[in-house]
């Protein structure tokens, strides 16, 4: 019973150690799902959001890997996209703020609760 309980328990350690590597090494942007970001934006303020281009961003920059890759008529942005034009507001003060939606190819919630809009 004892050599069981110690392999078990060494096991046990193993997992929750390489667990804790795995998830420590996860970018916090992938921490909340797509549906959660979907939500955030569809409730937002229209007041409550940054606009940045993944073209002013240095290669390494954690959010053009991200989103470097992602095309507007990708089904990730097509996602973010309609998200945004299920919120009037927003959508009416991007739009003034001379963003075109089918640009947009990724978003991130701040700590703040503010939501950063990748572009294209």
């Amino acid at each position: 019973m004892n050599r069981f309980a110690t392999m078990f328990s060494a096991t046990a350690l193993t997992a929750i150690a390489f667990g804790a590597d795995a998830y420590a090494a996860m970018p916090a942007a992938t921490m909340a799902s797509p549906q959660q970001i979907e939500n955030t934006i569809t409730k937002l303020s229209p007041s409550a959001y940054n606009v940045i281009w993944l073209d002013s961003l240095k290669t390494h920059d954690a959010a053009k890997e991200q989103f470097g890759n992602v095309k507007p008529t990708s089904q990730e942005a097509r996602l973010v996209q309609a998200s945004v034009i299920a919120n009037p507001a927003l959508a009416r003060k991007l739009q003034a703020d001379k963003v075109e939606l089918e640009n947009i190819v990724g978003a991130q919630q701040a700590a703040d609760g503010s939501v950063t809009f990748y572009l294209r």
